[in-house]
């Protein structure tokens, strides 16, 4: 997703656990057949808390 004008995105850690829970799921890519790509994304996805919100324009 890209970023555009009125849309915010917010990246922000998730607590220990998910952390550790994201990066055995990025070590998975490493150690069993599994694409790279696809467990780095699912990593991201666990371990970091990703929220978008569409901003209103001022009037």
């Amino acid at each position: 997703m890209l970023s555009r004008p009125g849309l915010a995105l917010y990246l922000a850690p998730r607590e220990l656990p998910f952390i550790l829970i994201g990066g055995a799921i990025g070590a998975l890519g490493v150690w069993s057949a599994a694409p790279m790509e696809a467990a780095a994304v699912t990593a991201f996805l666990v371990a970091v808390q990703v929220k978008a919100e569409i901003l209103k324009p001022h009037s």
